[in-house]
């Protein structure tokens, strides 16, 4: 009999911050946002971080999809 790996997995809360920082530091993007989407849809509501900076590039891509903040690189207006 075959055995099937699991849908998901349940993780501790520091285990995925760690995970989520590692990823970001490593400039693995894309990982680092789709656990944070995840940790975000699952009911995360604060990171236990020393480094302000990381908080906000955690919390970024959700807070610029509900409209609440933009980021944007300085605009070039040509004449």
């Amino acid at each position: 009999m075959k055995k099937e790996n699991p849908h998901f997995y349940k993780l501790d809360h520091k285990l995925a911050v760690e995970i989520w920082e590692a990823l970001n530091q490593a400039d693995y993007q894309c990982l680092s946002n789709i656990l944070s989407k995840i940790m975000i849809k699952q009911g995360c509501q604060a990171l236990e971080l020393d480094d302000v900076s990381l908080i906000l590039m955690f919390w970024k891509e959700y807070l610029e999809n509900e409209g609440m903040i933009s980021f944007s690189l300085e605009k070039k207006i040509f004449h």
